[in-house]
């Protein structure tokens, strides 16, 4: 950081959370203190680790807050960077994922223009575990009030936002559950979307890195946080009566998608199960395309990322 910043109050914290992530820790640090803009602040919440990531960390400070706790999960590890945190603006971004340079100047100069919005998100561009680019990531382009799309379809990707941080802090933050782990952010966007606009930018900002540690990987972990957000949604007290009935296409869609882990796990029985569940709930979901790549791979075996 410029030492004509070092004693500015921090416009931007970003949040970095992490557990044995010593392979890509380095790499997502850089990312931020490479960004154009650069009255920032990066703190990194260790959650308990029993890899090498406190060495790896150690090696970036005084740029680096590091923050070390138990094992506690994301939402928890999370939490406890929002509590620190010293910025107006403020990000979660895991540890295994990439920045742009331009991401924070660009959204800040968006951010600098609408008052009104609360939260932005963008496309981002999927990589490999050694960095190789797979494909972009374009997202669905919803704004404003978006409660309704995202009970539908969780289509912000947690690395590409950037937020208010008052807003984040009004609404309590993450959930911390160990039972939602793996679809904490879902609960906290739609939550988060009762209370603010969203503004969505077409453009990649983010590189977000697929490897075989990944949550998605644990398609039943992930088959069990998203029944237990569900169950949440449909007992919670900030969603209307009217958005309560969008459920049966929430039910669908979180049937879709653990279609999709099963079948990436390679256990096609699950996976047909869930296809079929999807199906039952909601039979316009034939139209979302990973429905059919899914039954692709099913069939033939296709590997479609």
């Amino acid at each position: 950081m410029d030492e004509s910043l070092q004693n500015l109050q921090p416009l931007v914290s970003i949040i970095i959370p992490g557990y044995n992530r010593a392979e890509y820790i380095a790499e997502t640090i850089e990312s931020v203190l490479a960004q154009t803009y650069r009255n920032i602040e990066i703190i990194v919440v260790d959650d308990g680790s029993t890899d090498n990531t406190r060495e790896i960390v150690a090696e970036y400070l005084p740029k680096v807050q590091y923050i070390w706790q138990e094992n506690s999960e994301r939402g928890a590890s999370r939490n406890h960077g929002l509590r620190l945190a010293k910025g107006e603006f403020i990000s979660f971004l895991d540890s295994d994922d990439l920045w742009l340079p331009n991401k924070i100047e660009s959204d800040l100069e968006f951010f600098n223009k609408n008052l009104s919005f609360g939260v932005i998100h963008t496309d981002a561009i999927q990589i490999d575990a050694n960095g190789n680019k797979l494909k972009l990531l374009k997202r669905k382009g919803f704004q404003g009030r978006i409660t309704a799309k995202l009970l539908e379809d969780n289509f912000i990707l947690m690395a590409t936002h950037l937020a208010r941080t008052q807003v984040i802090r009004e609404i309590g933050g993450f959930r911390e559950e160990r039972q939602l782990s793996g679809s904490e952010d879902w609960e906290m966007w739609v939550r988060l979307s009762t209370v603010t606009d969203f503004a969505y930018l077409p453009k990649a900002t983010t590189k977000i890195r697929t490897h075989e540690a990944n949550t998605m990987s644990d398609a039943g972990g992930m088959n069990n946080s998203m029944d237990y957000a569900l169950e949440i949604f449909r007992n919670s007290k900030y969603l209307t009566a009217k958005q309560k009935k969008i459920l049966s296409k929430t039910k669908a869609y979180v049937s879709l998608i653990n279609a999709i882990n099963y079948c990436s796990v390679k256990e096609s029985r699950k996976a047909a199960t869930f296809l079929k569940r999807a199906f039952r709930n909601n039979f316009k979901i034939i139209f979302d395309p990973r429905f059919s790549y899914t039954i692709l791979r099913l069939v033939k075996g296709y590997v479609i990322y």
